[in-house]
């Protein structure tokens, strides 16, 4: 019988603690380009509430991107080591 090295093992989990902190950094990194952006949009004559709401409204969008992402490849590794352990590899 054929064995998965270890780290082939964990790294779902490696995917998902990679979701929390590149989905968090997306999410605040694209927050903080839109404060800066629409902070002085009012003196340009614009509506910079309306227009930072969408753009925070973006960020957060992205954020869960980027989460929903890793977590749906962590899952997916997942379940393809239990696949391979269910047809004849072996368990660690």
């Amino acid at each position: 019988m054929r064995v998965l090295p270890h780290f082939l093992r964990r790294l779902p989990y490696v995917f998902y603690a990679l979701a929390i902190l590149l989905g968090g950094w997306r999410y605040w990194n694209e927050w903080t380009v839109a404060s800066e952006t629409f902070q002085y949009a009012d003196a340009a004559g614009l509506d910079g509430a309306q227009m930072g709401l969408m753009a925070r409204s973006n960020a957060l969008y992205w954020g869960l991107t980027e989460a929903a992402y890793l977590i749906a490849n962590g899952a997916l590794l997942q379940i393809a080591i239990a696949i391979f352990d269910k047809i004849g590899g072996a368990a660690e």
